[in-house]
């Protein structure tokens, strides 16, 4: 008998996503970004997604750390040539994930320095029930974050491949 894999719910571990409009390139926003919000991203890898039917495509991948309040924070693209990652939402162009659900006043703090960011014409919180998919993108993430790791260890010889 075939055995059913089951995607767990990610109510164990909160998110904070935030809905970006801004029809510049991924690196006008990231300069504006980064002089407003004082984060700076690193360019990762684009992030391949898949639905039920196989691969979307591969979208821009954006990554932040921030190691005193230990959130993560990725940026994301939500179109990629003529594809749309998540298509509840296809009216916005990025999407700001954080790894961890942040506190209303750091978020409004975030939403009001995202705002004042000339070339976006919109920045709003999208709570995560809301988003049907919100599973099968995290789980993409995980396994694109877990290949990167493993990239990067292969490199320097730290990977042992089993035999």
């Amino acid at each position: 008998m075939a055995k059913k894999l089951s995607v767990s719910k990610s109510a164990s571990h909160p998110y904070s996503l935030i809905g970006l409009s801004c029809l510049a390139n991924d690196y006008r926003l990231l300069y504006f970004a980064s002089k407003s919000l004082g984060i700076a991203f690193r360019k990762l890898e684009d992030l391949p997604l898949y639905d039920k039917n196989g691969k979307i495509g591969d979208f821009s991948f954006y990554h932040y750390s921030n190691v005193d309040k230990q959130l993560n924070f990725y940026l994301i693209s939500n179109k990629s040539k003529g594809q749309i990652a998540l298509s509840d939402f296809r009216n916005f162009d990025y999407f700001l994930l954080i790894d961890e659900h942040i506190k209303a006043a750091y978020q409004r703090e975030l939403l009001k320095n995202l705002r004042l960011i000339p070339i976006l014409q919109a920045a709003m919180n999208i709570p995560a029930d809301r988003v049907k998919d919100l599973d099968i993108l995290l789980e993409d993430i995980e396994l694109h974050l877990i290949n990167l790791r493993k990239i990067e260890k292969m490199k320097y010889g730290l990977w042992i491949e089993n035999a």
